[in-house]
């Protein structure tokens, strides 16, 4: 059985912004899907942050983006597409990565790192600790026994 971790994302900033991410290993790759609600229409930047930890109000308890020394060159480990929201303020996604895995305890495991939705496209977030910010919503990777998307929702 293929191991799966899955971060359910809630409203951070006084955002209504909410929904699921699942990384599912696949061989030496790793699926990678989500469905937001209650976007505002348009880009949104989403990360893989540090930091299993979305207890403040601005999100930066989640720390920065995550970073594997020695990772792929040009782009940091946590770095995921940008996702864009339609007028019904939904965005769904799915891709295969690389440079990541799924419950393996390695140093590129996704287990107990957190996942930011940014308000816009932000290319170089900094976490900053009482500032509003546009860290619209968090959540932290945790292992799951679903096998899909779908069963999470």
């Amino acid at each position: 059985m293929e191991a799966m971790g899955v971060a359910r994302v809630t409203p951070k900033n006084g955002s209504t912004v909410r929904g699921v991410v699942s990384f599912t290993q696949k061989g030496d790759r790793v699926a990678v899907a989500g469905q937001f609600f209650e976007l505002l229409p348009g880009p949104h930047s989403l990360y893989i942050h540090a930091v299993g930890n979305c207890s403040s109000p601005n999100a930066a308890s989640a720390g920065p983006v995550w970073n594997v020394p020695g990772g792929a060159s040009g782009k940091r480990t946590g770095q995921l597409p940008q996702i864009y929201a339609g007028t019904e303020g939904r965005a769904d996604f799915s891709i295969s990565v690389r440079d990541i895995s799924v419950g393996t305890g390695a140093a590129n495991d996704v287990i107990g790192h957190s996942v930011v939705v940014h308000a816009d496209v932000d290319p170089d977030p900094k976490a900053e600790f009482g500032v509003r910010n546009g860290w619209i919503a968090c959540g932290v990777i945790q292992r799951s026994d679903a096998k899909t998307l779908r069963e999470l929702l």
